[in-house]
């Protein structure tokens, strides 16, 4: 393979902004201002991610669907602790097992100590993620379903012809939020991470519903109404429910008044699809003072 370094003069010195692999037949034609601020933006969001953690996970799931709409048993507080575990997976190459850090498989009873619950409320939980084929008990090791959570490169033209899409999703952030609330009354409001999933929009982080929607211009935000409905809320509750959860010091769930409508926006240090680093008016949200 043959490397080829993009970059520009600056003084009299080049400053490289990437390095560039050129797959077999593959070149490129023109080095433009547009192509250098495509990668000025990558590396920007590949610094953002290390910045925040560095190590995440890909949470996959059904474009645009409700997840209680589909018929799933799984609640608020399950959703939360099934992302939790999901952060101890291994690369997809090793079979999406859970292990511990120091790469020790887990095991049911090293995995309801992890979760920090009674066991008749893991059994319980257990039980239904056995039902819908998320998890699967090997013996002496767990495996998780991989059209749910994978880990390492994947195929965004193979989830897309199975109505897949996915988000990366932060495991440092992720621990720190279940830590926290996981053994309070707050775990619900932390699963609603991960019922947001099918609503948020990658290019700006906020819950819409049209998230596939590339141009900034054409999305069309949910109304804090619609977030209420969504996640099973009244709308008079609803933001005094999503200001329950913070991340060092932010909220994870953010809110910007347009007119006489609230967007809802997920905080960018636990999701974060773009290709670009979040903007400055978006961290702005989260701000707790």
């Amino acid at each position: 393979m043959e490397q080829l370094n993009v970059g520009v003069k600056v003084e009299g010195q080049e400053e490289i902004h990437k390095v560039i692999t050129l797959q077999e037949g593959e070149y490129l034609k023109k080095v433009t201002p547009t192509n250098l601020q495509y990668l000025r933006n990558k590396q920007e969001a590949e610094e953002w991610v290390q910045a925040n953690g560095g190590s995440f996970i890909w949470s996959i799931y059904r474009k645009a669907v409700n997840m209680k709409a589909s018929g799933t048993q799984l609640t608020n507080q399950d959703f939360a602790r099934l992302l939790y575990i999901a952060t101890y997976i291994t690369h997809m190459k090793f079979g999406n097992k859970l292990v511990y850090d120091n790469g020790t498989p887990i095991d049911k009873k090293g995995l309801q100590k992890l979760l920090g619950i009674s066991k008749p409320a893991f059994s319980t939980f257990y039980k239904k993620l056995e039902s819908e084929s998320i998890i699967f008990d090997m013996g002496d090791h767990i495996v998780l379903n991989e059209e749910w959570f994978r880990k390492g490169t994947i195929n965004a033209d193979e989830l897309s012809k199975n109505g897949l899409s996915f988000a990366r999703t932060l495991i440092k952030p992720i621990r720190t939020l279940y830590e926290e609330y996981g053994k309070s009354r707050a775990v619900g409001n932390l699963g609603l991470l991960y019922v947001a999933l099918p609503f948020i929009s990658f290019e700006t982080n906020a819950l819409v519903s049209n998230p596939t929607e590339e141009k900034v211009s054409a999305i069309t935000p949910l109304n804090l109404e619609q977030v209420a409905e969504l996640f099973g809320y009244t709308p008079d509750r609803i933001t005094q429910a999503l200001r329950k959860v913070k991340l060092n010091g932010e909220y994870v769930f953010g809110f910007m008044l347009v007119g006489n409508n609230k967007t809802v926006y997920i905080n960018p240090r636990i999701y974060w699809q773009a290709n670009r680093k979040p903007d400055k008016s978006l961290l702005l949200a989260f701000r707790t003072n």
